[in-house]
């Protein structure tokens, strides 16, 4: 019984992080997934701060951690530039 333990558990956890890397990696080639920028007035550039989606649903945001401002994230147009595209939250798999 000791035995199988010690070949199962290093099975499974090896499953289950090669699960886990195709399915972050499944959803980053996603279509529909793209980066979502912020301006930032004390640099002026536009700030890829994480990602969104295309596909309608909640709008994809950011919060300022040193003011608790949300901000609605854009497209890019250029590194001084953010778009006005309305992106939102990818959806939960």
């Amino acid at each position: 019984m000791k035995k199988l333990k010690n070949v199962l558990l290093p099975a499974v956890i090896i499953l289950i992080g090669a699960g886990a890397a195709f399915a972050t990696s499944a959803a980053k080639n996603s279509p529909n997934t793209v980066e979502g920028y912020r301006f930032d007035s004390e640099s002026q550039e536009c700030i890829n701060t994480k990602q969104c989606s295309t596909v309608p649903g909640d709008i994809c945001t950011w919060t300022d951690p040193s003011t608790s401002v949300t901000y609605n994230l854009h497209n890019r147009i250029s590194s001084t530039m953010c778009g006005n595209q309305t992106l939102y939250e990818p959806a939960s798999r």
